[in-house]
């Protein structure tokens, strides 16, 4: 037996035993669903489900329902959207295509959130445009930052600003969720025109059309403003027939994960049970790793959903949107979960933050630049101290990463590894040292899906654990890393 054939039977031993473990620890935290056989449902936490299923769905998750719903009146819509965006390419310029944005948002707007929702949302942009137009960059993102603390504050639940409006908490929430997303667009805006000096008002009618572009209005992805730009300035595309069949078939294949996700929740009770705490305390090692890894996988779901339709529908309307996430199953590295899971947002901080700061702090300027990144997030995703934790954890995670990489790429290193290690075992040390950083990376998340209260039951299991069961998590979590890097290796073999 060859080399390559060893090489094989161990990777397919990985990937056997890293998807048996998966596919364990969620069943041993479906058994676990028993606590709510006889749940008096005092928060609406569940519905009857599907009849046909016979059991009741978990329905707790409110950024998931509110989406779902958002998304259900959006489609008919942004079809009468697209149609109008198609004639205007023909017969007209991108200055009355952007007016045509504008107009068609509006008016959805008014539609799903009423007149003073609708003037929010477009008077946002426009005084940030206003307060912004003549600034530098450093005034300007004082600026965007200490915004972003207003918007935290209009954020907070029956607060002053909901009851002014007089909105359910749907269209608060709804409301405050699209000014986040607006926010971000300002900023791309404000940064791309200064460094272009196309401050003029040709640039904000594109600004507003752009802040306002419907199918990512609400939910994302992020498209950068030059990207978006350069979309609305290729040459017009004339839909055929190999457009509209990829359109259906991407749209078919979103939808399915849709409906496999709430197929999933009538089962797997992975929402309800965050809020009972002393409920996810008691559960046996496996059923608790099942709860984190289930906490991940619905969080993907929810985002290849979103993300895949309305990349779909900016790509009827040749708008260039980011994909949807990687699975998390096959990724191991912090940097590679920023890079592959929000990817507009990725690109963002790359490109307004991370480069600018890199550049002008020597030796120290790429931590001080992931620094002012995760900051950023950490703003922009909500100043509570469960989304301070796993930003921090976040931050020194791919502080750690980035020294192994710089030692990895030292002559000396490289030397001892070459004397000492084959191809094979040096693949094998990189994942055992992998492996606890995925234990982080993994718990960091469960702060940010969960909360401090199911961040904490986490942590407590890892550090009072027993050390079988601590080895074994261990064992699998490295299975995980060599599926990880084999996913990367046949992917980067693919694409040369």
């Amino acid at each position: 037996m060859n080399l390559a054939t060893i090489n094989n039977h161990e990777s397919y031993f990985y990937f056997l035993a890293w998807s048996c473990a998966i596919f364990y620890s969620a069943y041993e935290f479906y058994l676990s669903n028993n606590y709510f056989d006889d749940y008096y449902d005092a928060y609406n936490d569940f519905d009857v489900g599907w009849s046909w299923i016979g059991k009741k769905r978990d329905i707790s998750d409110q950024e998931w329902r509110v989406w779902l719903a958002l998304v259900n009146k959006l489609i008919p819509c942004i079809f009468i959207h697209h149609l109008f965006s198609q004639i205007i390419k023909v017969f007209s310029n991108n200055m009355i295509l952007c007016c045509w944005y504008i107009l068609s948002s509006t008016v959805f707007l008014y539609y799903y959130i009423g007149s003073l929702g609708a003037l929010c949302t477009l008077l946002q942009p426009t005084l940030l445009h206003i307060i912004t137009y003549t600034c530098s960059k450093n005034v300007a993102w004082l600026i965007h930052v200490s915004f972003l603390f207003v918007i935290h504050i209009l954020k907070i639940p029956d607060g002053t600003f909901q009851n002014w409006l007089g909105f359910d908490d749907e269209q608060h929430y709804i409301l405050t969720l699209t000014m986040c997303w607006i926010h971000l667009r300002s900023i791309s805006h404000n940064m791309d025109s200064i460094d272009d000096q196309l401050l003029n008002s040709n640039s904000f009618v594109q600004k507003l059309a752009y802040c306002l572009y419907l199918p990512t209005l609400f939910l994302g992805p992020l498209i950068l403003y030059h990207e978006f730009v350069e979309s609305i300035n290729q040459p017009h595309q004339y839909w055929n027939c190999q457009k509209l069949q990829t359109f259906v078939l991407n749209l078919i294949r979103y939808m399915f994960w849709l409906y496999f996700t709430e197929l999933l929740l009538h089962f797997i009770y992975v929402n309800a049970i965050q809020y009972h705490p002393q409920v996810v305390q008691n559960l046996n090692p496996w059923a608790l790793y099942g709860l984190g890894y289930c906490m991940g996988q619905f969080f993907l779901n929810k985002y290849v959903v979103i993300y895949g339709i309305c990349n779909t529908l900016c790509n009827l309307d040749n708008v260039k949107a980011p994909p949807p996430p990687k699975c998390i199953a096959r990724i191991h590295l912090y940097s590679d979960m920023w890079k592959h899971f929000d990817r507009g947002l990725y690109k963002f901080l790359i490109r307004y933050i991370y480069i600018p700061i890199r550049k002008l702090n020597g030796y120290f300027g790429k931590l001080f630049a992931s620094f002012l990144c995760f900051a950023f997030v950490f703003i922009w995703h909500g100043i509570q101290i469960n989304i301070f934790i796993w930003s921090l954890f976040n931050f020194i995670g791919v502080a750690i990463e980035n020294i192994g990489v710089s030692i990895g790429k030292s002559k000396q290193y490289h030397k001892i590894q070459d004397m000492y290690l084959s191809s094979k075992n040096i693949k094998r040390f990189h994942c055992i040292l992998a492996s606890p950083l995925l234990v982080m990376s993994a718990i960091s998340n469960f702060y940010f899906f969960g909360g401090e209260s199911i961040g904490n039951i986490f942590i407590y299991n890892i550090i009072y654990g027993s050390w079988k069961t601590l080895f074994i998590l261990f064992f699998f979590l490295y299975c995980c890393c060599q599926v990880s890097v084999d996913v990367k290796d046949w992917e980067l073999s693919k694409d040369n």
